[in-house]
């Protein structure tokens, strides 16, 4: 994604058919470095990168795909998964055969990434557009106004956004189409930044995959500030595509989600604490 090892960036726009942190169970730390000790170098080609200080290596790993090794880099400030195998570098999204785009489960799993930290810098830079009621759960949804997917996630919270039962912070990026940037960046400048929002999701092409707001003429340098802002804590809890969401898992701890849920986990995870125990 972004301006990354991975070419791709319209790839990003992948839905998953459930949770993806859920459905592969963690590997323990000892195990993880005794497998990572096992594994091969790096590819030829990022081994150079490595070698010229443009990526630092985190850690490898033994992947589902037999005889694939990972790689966490990082690379322009940002956590990335890039996978190798007899030489050849493999760049972009790995995705199981149930459908669950694996970068961001083994970024997670391998360079787990302080979130309550990504969402301070989210809270301080501003231009959050919050709906719903203080006391509902919580969930941060990274969007881009292109989104098609995103789209569908909108329409999907919003009856339990107004039910009183989910509360959303809106995370604005732009980097999907050539309009992205400017239709997020009018969506942020607006006088009424939720209301804009919802005219660009109600009046969503979706022939086209384009958002229904037009196209700020010109981004103010602090609403440019605060997508790069927005941008770069996508990258660094592993979201490669919209939505990205952020929700609090059972026992408190703050997850990634990478991808369009399902109704029914939402209609699940929109439930008061003591309903969802």
């Amino acid at each position: 994604m972004l301006t990354s090892l991975n070419r791709a960036p319209h790839a990003a726009r992948i839905a998953t058919l459930g949770l993806a942190s859920l459905l592969i169970a963690p590997v323990p730390a000892t195990r993880a470095a005794e497998r990572a000790s096992n594994l091969p170098p790096p590819p030829p080609a990022l081994a150079s990168l490595i070698h010229s200080g443009t990526v630092k290596l985190l850690t490898r790993f033994a992947s589902d795909v037999p005889g694939l090794t990972g790689y966490v880099v990082r690379f322009r400030g940002s956590t990335q998964v890039v996978y190798g195998s007899h030489g050849y570098l493999f760049t972009g999204e790995l995705i199981s055969p149930q459908s669950v785009p694996l970068n961001a489960v083994y970024s997670q799993r391998y360079a787990p990434v302080d979130t309550a930290a990504v969402i301070g810098r989210l809270e301080h830079a501003g231009h959050l557009i919050v709906e719903g009621s203080p006391r509902a759960p919580l969930l941060y949804a990274i969007i881009d106004p292109n989104c098609s997917f995103c789209y569908r996630f909108y329409h999907m919270a919003e009856p339990l956004i107004g039910a009183g039962r989910l509360q959303v912070r809106w995370v604005l990026v732009g980097f999907l189409e050539r309009t992205s940037q400017a239709r997020a960046a009018a969506i942020l400048g607006a006088a009424n930044p939720a209301l804009a929002l919802r005219i660009d999701e109600d009046r969503f092409d979706v022939a086209r995959e384009h958002g229904g707001i037009a196209p700020a003429r010109r981004i103010a340098p602090d609403i440019l500030t605060v997508l790069k802002t927005h941008l770069n804590a996508m990258s660094d809890i592993g979201g490669n595509g919209t939505p990205t969401l952020l929700y609090r898992a059972r026992k408190g701890a703050w997850k990634t989600q990478v991808g369009l849920p399902t109704q029914r986990w939402l209609d699940a995870y929109a439930q008061p604490p003591a309903a969802r125990r």
